[in-house]
């Protein structure tokens, strides 16, 4: 359930219908909530398009696609192959909403089984740099994971990176999604929403 900012309550809190306006405005993370915020990946006011990058930019055949689906959210499918060194296959998009204050992260997804990699990218990285987190999914059941900033190492093309600036949660510029570790075949994750706390 999307979480909606709530007009009339800040207007019988002594907020002219202006000055709503101008509040989201300057501040669109407010059209989510102030204590949870609440995204949607599929949502186009949350989230740019989604772009994929698989192995095959190294020769790899790893294949996917990302749609969505009829519950409002983002299904990423495809097919990982080991063959020519190959191995990931992988989605993201920009985020497109300013984090005031946040703690934790909370990603909800339904997945089959399999490990995923979260990933998500600030202007502190170098390109091709990005702070990486691993998650188990459940087959066909809905997951909650939730992050704090020392759940991430920072990682270049599978190599972790020492001495990389610490994760600031109010700076995620892009967010990702990653599935390799040598898990060769089919794959389907269903990407729910992300929640800043």
């Amino acid at each position: 359930m999307m979480l909606a900012f709530n007009t009339d309550k800040l207007i019988k809190n002594t907020l002219t219908n202006s000055a709503v306006v101008a509040v989201l405005l300057i501040n669109p993370a407010y059209a989510a909530s102030e204590d949870n915020m609440l995204f949607r990946f599929a949502d186009e006011d949350h989230f740019e398009r989604w772009q994929i990058n698989n192995d095959t930019v190294m020769g790899g055949v790893s294949q996917s696609q990302i749609k969505q689906n009829q519950q409002q959210g983002l299904l990423f499918t495809g097919n990982v192959s080991l063959d020519n060194n190959g191995g990931f296959a992988s989605t993201e998009s920009r985020f497109t909403h300013q984090i005031s204050t946040a703690s934790t992260l909370t990603i909800a997804v339904k997945g089959d089984g399999k490990v995923y990699q979260l990933r998500l990218k600030t202007p502190q990285l170098s390109y091709g740099e990005a702070y990486v987190a691993n998650f188990t999914t459940q087959a066909d059941t809905l997951t909650e994971h939730t992050f704090t900033a020392t759940n991430f190492t920072v990682s270049f093309r599978g190599r972790v990176i020492n001495n990389a600036p610490t994760l600031n949660l109010l700076e995620i510029e892009r967010i990702g999604f990653l599935v390799a570790q040598k898990q060769q075949g089919p794959f389907a994750i269903e990407l729910t929403s992300i929640a800043f706390e």
